[in-house]
């Protein structure tokens, strides 16, 4: 009777220590999935910096004031202002009108030469000692006095293009010299009557425009008024 009763206590013993060991198991599992799913949390959510308010159960607004709640305003950015390039200004290069135009194509009739030739420039009507202007800003490059035509100032104005007077009266002006910086309007000298080529016609000009080294039309470059009559032999 006593054995069985041992063995009866001894059989549920084993059971109860089974069932605390599961028990144990249980709770450690339960403990430790607790843990790990706390342990993401804190991985997922942004450190709080010091100085830095968190905001309990929702996210900082990136684009709102955390001290007022209102809209953070980006700071003015400075425009940047491109410069501008200088206007070119072109004017004429002395009073009158155009008295032979230029003609690269069709002969015009010379009274000095009486023949027909080309001509690579346009004569301006004027008076001797009439005052002859750069039609441009520029540099002085060539003073000289040319066999045909005279006394001649060529002004380089940059990017290819230049002007060239001729037929002036032997002095240039006051001030101008080779590397003289002149702007448009700068008196460079006078009409003269220095042109052998060119003596039988009426005072004039005899003004070129020389882009990238061939002549062209100074009409495409600036406006003119022609002459009411075309030149005639010169008996002054």
């Amino acid at each position: 009777m006593n054995i069985n009763v041992k063995q009866k206590l001894a059989g549920k013993s084993a059971y109860i220590a089974l069932a605390i060991l599961l028990i144990s198991i249980l709770v450690f599992t339960v403990v430790a999935i607790i843990a790990t799913v706390n342990a993401e949390d804190e991985e997922t959510l942004p450190p709080v910096l010091d100085g830095e308010p968190s905001v309990p159960g929702g996210d900082t607004d990136e684009g709102a004031d955390t001290e007022t709640g209102g809209d953070v305003e980006a700071p003015d950015t400075p425009s940047v202002i491109e410069p501008q390039p200088e206007p070119v200004v072109y004017c004429a290069p002395c009073e009158g009108g155009v008295q032979k135009e230029y003609s690269a194509d069709a002969l015009v009739f010379s009274h000095t030469m009486n023949d027909h030739r080309v001509h690579l420039g346009i004569d301006i009507s004027g008076n001797i000692g009439d005052p002859v202007k750069s039609f441009g800003k520029g540099v002085v490059e060539k003073i000289y006095y040319d066999t045909y035509m005279g006394k001649t100032v060529v002004i380089n104005h940059g990017n290819g293009l230049k002007s060239v007077y001729m037929n002036l009266a032997d002095s240039v002006a006051d001030g101008i010299s080779v590397g003289t910086q002149v702007e448009a309007g700068t008196v460079i000298g006078a009409i003269g009557e220095t042109a052998m080529n060119e003596c039988a016609d009426s005072p004039h000009l005899h003004f070129e425009v020389v882009l990238d080294g061939r002549r062209v039309d100074p009409r495409n470059h600036v406006t003119l008024p022609s002459s009411a009559e075309g030149d005639s032999a010169y008996e002054g």
